[in-house]
């Protein structure tokens, strides 16, 4: 009986030490949860785009469903950047202005993570960059995509530095992709759009004929 009440105390105040955190620091956890989505919804929407162009995407979905599927999480990456973006605002936990996270280059803030020896303010910078990329792609999409088909199509090459700005802002400004579990996932869904990406340049040339063309020089 004695040690069911020491088990219950003990229980009792660990739930109370994490209730006070939460309570304390619910908007942070608001901002690493939207972070997380954000960076998942810009892979699918990646891997979706790339599926679509290849043909691979139809083996499984019908044509006017995956593009349905395709323009929901654009919408829904969005929703999840205003979230992310927002509640840094309100948070208490750090402290960033309006101009901090609209226009890049303008914040110091450090979390004591580096990436490839970059600082955490200039992966923060690349998230403002990576976040008016979306909005121009998205944007884009909207207008062009039935009355500019070609500018459009060019313009979607912009995604590819997106992705790169937003893995880097992830990686060099995430607290928790500075280790273990998290970041492994991370870096290895990284591989997998990166090949993505590779074979989808090379189905289009891109690749190939900038190898070609290189051959002749030489």
């Amino acid at each position: 009986m004695h040690a069911i009440n020491i088990y219950s105390l003990f229980s009792s105040s660990a739930a109370q030490v994490a209730t006070q955190r939460v309570e304390a620091s619910w908007s942070w956890y608001v901002i690493r949860a939207a972070g997380f989505v954000a960076m998942g919804l810009l892979i699918l929407l990646m891997l979706s785009g790339i599926g679509q162009v290849t043909g691979f995407t139809y083996r499984f979905i019908e044509p006017i469903k995956a593009w349905v599927l395709h323009k929901t999480l654009a919408f829904a990456l969005c929703l999840s950047i205003i979230v992310h973006v927002s509640f840094l605002l309100i948070d208490h936990y750090i402290s960033f202005s309006l101009v901090n996270l609209l226009i890049p280059f303008t914040t110091r803030y450090n979390n004591g993570t580096h990436l490839f020896g970059l600082p955490a303010d200039l992966a923060i910078s690349f998230g403002v960059l990576a976040m008016y990329g979306v909005i121009i792609l998205v944007a884009s999409s909207l207008g062009w995509i039935d009355t500019k088909k070609s500018r459009w199509r060019k313009l979607h090459y912009i995604s590819y530095f997106v992705m790169l700005l937003a893995f880097l802002h992830a990686l060099g400004s995430g607290t928790d992709l500075k280790y273990g579990l998290f970041r492994a996932i991370f870096v290895l869904a990284g591989i997998i759009v990166t090949i993505a990406i590779v074979g989808r340049l090379w189905r289009a040339g891109t690749i190939r004929n900038k190898g070609s063309q290189t051959d002749e020089k030489l």
